[in-house]
């Protein structure tokens, strides 16, 4: 089986970034959807990609493309444009930053 590469709308942005990546189908995750603009939203949406994260059976490690607003909420790291956070996942659902790498 493939990876999945979760990512959120709107079409132009980050579906366009996970498809260039080539590592499998990309499908819609609305949890990584940023909520700059919605501050309410935040806590819901975490807990949300928190259960969908604990809620998977992963073949190969996830490639979660989304917001600098979620990457940070999530682990605290405020990343630059194009960096990835390399995180691990507990069975609780707890997230803990592994490293980073700069494309740039």
């Amino acid at each position: 089986m493939t990876n999945q590469i979760p990512v959120t709308p709107p079409p132009g942005t980050r579906p366009d970034t996970a498809s260039l990546l080539d590592l499998g189908p990309v499908i819609d995750l609305p949890a990584l959807n940023s909520f700059f603009q919605r501050p309410e939203s935040r806590q819901p949406q975490l807990q949300a990609l928190r259960d969908w994260l604990r809620n998977r059976a992963f073949q190969n490690p996830p490639v979660l493309v989304t917001h600098q607003v979620m990457i940070t909420a999530l682990t605290g790291i405020y990343p630059r444009s194009g960096e990835i956070v390399v995180v691990r996942l507990s069975e609780s659902g707890d997230v803990t930053v592994a490293g980073t790498i700069r494309m740039n």
